[in-house]
């Protein structure tokens, strides 16, 4: 049985920016969400960033999409 998951504003802009990132309608919201998490872990592994700010930036992002994929998965299963 699906529950409705509860998202914060903060968890709404996210699905959002990455909604409008990823423009095609050929992926699901978790696609895209997968795909944000694998371009943000490579950006932080690679140093691809220019100043500590920034880099806590993506570690914050990184982070809300682990909460929104988790969210998401526990939804379906």
């Amino acid at each position: 049985m699906n529950k409705k998951v509860e998202l914060s504003q903060l968890e709404h802009q996210i699905l959002s920016r990455v909604d409008r990132y990823f423009r095609t309608r050929n992926m699901t919201i978790e696609e895209k969400l997968f795909y944000a998490k694998l371009i943000v872990t490579l950006d932080l592994e690679s140093g691809h960033y220019s100043k500590d700010q920034e880099k806590s930036k993506l570690e914050l992002f990184s982070s809300n999409v682990d909460n929104l994929r988790k969210k998401l998965h526990d939804q379906v299963g």
